[in-house]
């Protein structure tokens, strides 16, 4: 079965067009509708300081500096949104970009009743909407891997045209490499098949130039190795289950609910998650874009959730895996292809149909797997910033907190953190007329500090607790599942001791 149409060999750009309009709407749509959360400040901070400084401060933590760069003269220009919004608004038109890469290298020549389906499916994504309203590098990322492994693909196809092949995906690849390491790293795939396609020699000269273009960046990638050896440790205190084979179940569950429904979803949805699956599985196996996808995309998603895996817990597993999203979008396109055409008509239709339902839940705030995107920072800050006398003390939890969000709103510029290192500082509090502390109401804190500097704080006083953002049903019945004792009811409490 083949996808490319009989005849003309294009069928025109006004599918791509009337698709991302659409998509365009979705992503521009109320930028300030979710929080800051502790990543998004770090990009705040960064992009403010001047060039020269943004590198140095990007070398000190783990990332490269070609977002923070771009995103630096981004917001220069006289732009319709303002503060977060605007770098937001930069992921959205990433988002746009990934679109347009996958038709161009993709599905220009795939027949109209395939090609407008594969558009839909990958643009109105509610992965790729979630992420690309974020202002990280997710969907940048996922940009130039699209044009990193199409370029070098085409280069080894005709691997003597060194000039029009190989520089641009020599290009591309550097410019992926300057962005994050993770999606670059997991090139593997495509260095197998060019040392077979391209011969040794051009394959190690090619990857020897993108070394060279590295360089400047290469002791801060050893040194983000040594960091990312050492992170097994940090992400395991915000483990769900005890068992470790569980808690891996989890992250990629979560993972494959991410990218096939969303992360904001209506609970009937879940049934679609293994139709995609297969579906995408279908795909991967057919012959249809020359041969078999599931042994590089397989490898490549191997690889890639053996680097997020050790360093984020499982609400980002997704995030730091969003560039495979177009592939696997492309897969459960074929997938949906090789079906008889009223079941491909309506499969597609009910994927279609819970990605619309996932939108319109994320747009209500509603039904988040990570409530941590939707968390009342502002509400909380705004109370702490209203309350609170000034002699008052305010106690922040420093473990499952987002400290950085609360002090980006405002009212917790006095607050003192909770950490093991900082509990001599944290019970002199106690000597406050009152004290107010913000916590997760899960406690991952080292024998859990928090509560019980809580209980040590407020005893004899007068204590009063606010809850804040309740869990959904389906979250707390999943999390009693695999988390010994009683799931917690809400994600943040402030309590109030006098």
């Amino acid at each position: 079965m083949s996808l490319r149409p009989r005849g003309s060999t294009r069928s025109g750009l006004w599918p791509l067009a009337v698709v991302m309009c659409g998509q365009a709407l979705l992503l521009f749509c109320n930028l300030d509708l979710l929080p800051a959360w502790g990543d998004e400040v770090f990009t705040f901070r960064t992009v403010a300081h001047p060039i020269r400084e943004i590198a140095a401060i990007v070398q000190r933590d783990i990332h490269p500096p070609l977002y923070y760069v771009l995103l630096h003269w981004w917001v220069k220009l006289p732009l319709p949104w303002t503060g977060l919004a605007a770098m937001r608004s930069f992921s959205a038109v990433a988002a746009l970009a990934c679109t347009v890469l996958l038709d161009c290298f993709w599905l220009r020549h795939w027949r109209p009743a395939h090609r407008w389906p594969a558009l839909a499916l990958f643009a109105f994504s509610p992965c790729l909407m979630l992420y690309g309203r974020m202002a990280r590098s997710y969907t940048l990322q996922t940009a130039l891997a699209l044009a990193a492994v199409s370029l070098l693909w085409r280069w080894m196809s005709e691997p003597r045209r060194l000039l029009a092949r190989a520089a641009p995906a020599l290009a591309a690849v550097t410019l992926l490499l300057y962005t994050h390491y993770l999606p670059a790293a997991t090139e593997k795939p495509t260095r197998m098949a060019a040392v077979r396609r391209l011969g040794p020699a051009r394959a190690a000269a090619f990857y020897a130039a993108a070394a060279a273009a590295y360089w400047p960046w290469l002791l801060t990638l050893a040194g983000a190795l040594r960091s990312w050896a050492k992170a097994g440790g940090f992400q395991s205190h915000y483990s769900l289950a005890a068992n470790p084979a569980v808690e891996q179940a989890i992250k990629i569950a979560v993972a494959c609910i991410s990218w096939t429904i969303g992360e904001s979803f209506a609970p009937v949805s879940l049934a679609m998650v293994p139709l995609a699956l297969a579906l995408i599985w279908r795909g991967c196996r057919a012959r249809t874009l020359g041969q078999p996808l599931w042994p590089p995309l397989l490898l490549a998603a191997l690889v890639g959730y053996g680097g997020a895996n050790r360093w984020v817990t499982w609400p980002f597993i997704a995030a730091r895996l969003l560039w495979l999203l177009p592939f696997l979008t492309m897969a459960l396109a074929v997938g949906l292809s090789r079906c008889r055409r009223p079941l491909r008509i309506g499969a597609t239709a009910v994927i279609l149909l819970s990605s619309a339902a996932s939108t319109l839940f994320y747009f209500r705030r509603e039904n988040f797997v990570n409530l941590g995107y939707t968390s009342p920072v502002r509400e909380i800050a705004a109370r702490l910033t209203r309350e609170p006398s000034p002699r008052d003390a305010i106690l922040i939890d420093g473990y499952n907190t987002d400290f950085d969000a609360l002090l980006f709103y405002g009212g917790v510029h006095l607050g003192q953190a909770i950490l093991a290192e900082t509990a001599p500082q944290v019970r002199a509090a106690a000597a406050a007329p009152a004290v107010w502390l913000v916590r997760n109401t899960r406690d991952v804190s080292p024998r859990h500090l928090v509560s019980s500097l809580e209980s040590e704080i407020c005893r004899g006083r007068t204590r009063s607790v606010a809850f804040y953002e309740p869990y959904p049903t389906l979250d707390r019945a999943a999390v009693a599942l695999v988390t010994p004792g009683a799931a917690p009811r809400y994600f943040y409490q402030v309590t109030v001791c006098r």
